[in-house]
């Protein structure tokens, strides 16, 4: 994960608890919650943790692949608008 307020601090390769990696065809689900200030990550509708807490204001989104450290295929991501997974 990486970060920055636009401001005074930037953040690259942030660990957080539940992080793991992905593969080709994981679905990967973001919620923001603005009333708690939290972003929350799912894999293949399981939630894996909280990436970023504290959050607040306004925010610009953007999504990139690392590529395989392998030398594995071109990668692709697409962004839909989705629901909650059951609980």
């Amino acid at each position: 994960m990486n970060w920055t307020d636009w401001d005074e601090e930037d953040r690259e390769g942030v660990k957080w608890r539940g992080m793991e990696g992905c593969g080709t065809g994981d679905t990967v689900g973001m919620l923001l919650n603005l009333d708690e200030g939290t972003l929350t990550v799912y894999k293949n509708n399981r939630r894996l943790g909280v990436m970023k807490d504290e959050l607040s204001g306004t925010y610009c989104w953007y999504a990139s692949v690392a590529g395989d450290r392998y030398g594995g295929e071109n990668e692709a991501v697409s962004i839909q608008r989705g629901s909650l997974p059951p609980l």
